[in-house]
């Protein structure tokens, strides 16, 4: 990475319910390069995120080779690269190829949104379940579908690495909302226009797991389980 400046953000009151003064916080900025050798083209440091976070919880800066911008908010690195611009129309296919050219690194997660014009958008929604529940893939099979033809909106999601099969949906997942936020769901097929598209690269992850009787009891390993999860998507 390259220039970025972090510190630790400390906010406290200067005085005591007595009026007696207290003494200033001192805060400490950290930077690595300057701004005038990113001027000059040097757009490659030495620094690693796990060292700068050492240094600090809230900043910004940029990346090698100039890789989009830093935010570091509460010590959590999120970085943002610039918009495209998609003026031809793409399938779900070469919109994938597209996203994964641009987040780089296949193994972290990533951010994605597309705002703008679609040719055709399906989607599908889930009823709400009573007890005892039945298997989801029982559940799918009475799903409601939708499809929309040429209709403005947003796509948002994520992808996911493939090693993280299970504890969530490997690859990518969507969802669809309408401009007028009337139509959407989980999206199964796209096909889009022109608008544009937003991704962001993603390298912390926290999971709070249930602690319910069901999920002791569930099968969280079953064999079939990469089956289970393209049926249960719509793949």
């Amino acid at each position: 990475m390259k220039k970025q400046s972090v510190m630790d953000m400390d906010v406290r009151s200067s005085a005591l319910g007595n009026g007696v003064l207290k003494k200033p916080v001192t805060n400490r900025l950290y930077q690595t390069s300057t701004m005038a050798a990113l001027l000059d083209a040097v757009y490659d440091g030495e620094t690693t995120l796990d060292e700068l976070l050492q240094h600090g919880n809230f900043g910004l800066g940029t990346f090698n080779a100039l890789d989009g911008e830093m935010i570091v908010t509460d010590g959590v690195v999120r970085q943002f690269r610039a918009e495209v611009t998609i003026d031809s129309p793409k399938t779900k296919e070469t919109f994938e190829e597209l996203v994964d050219s641009l987040l780089g690194n296949p193994n972290l997660f990533g951010a994605i949104r597309f705002t703008g014009e679609f040719q055709r958008v399906d989607t599908r929604t889930v009823f709400c379940q009573c007890k005892p529940y039945p298997h989801m893939l029982e559940v799918v099979k009475k799903q409601p579908t939708c499809t929309m033809e040429n209709v403005m909106g947003t796509m948002i999601g994520f992808r996911t690495p493939v090693y993280m099969q299970g504890v969530n949906v490997a690859g990518y997942h969507l969802h669809f909302l309408s401009e007028d936020s009337k139509r959407g769901g989980h999206v199964t097929e796209y096909r889009l226009v022109r608008g544009q598209l937003e991704v962001a690269s993603i390298s912390d992850l926290e999971i709070q797991l249930p602690r319910t009787e069901q999920f002791a009891k569930a099968d969280l390993n079953p064999e079939s389980l990469s089956e289970a999860i393209r049926i249960a998507e719509g793949g």
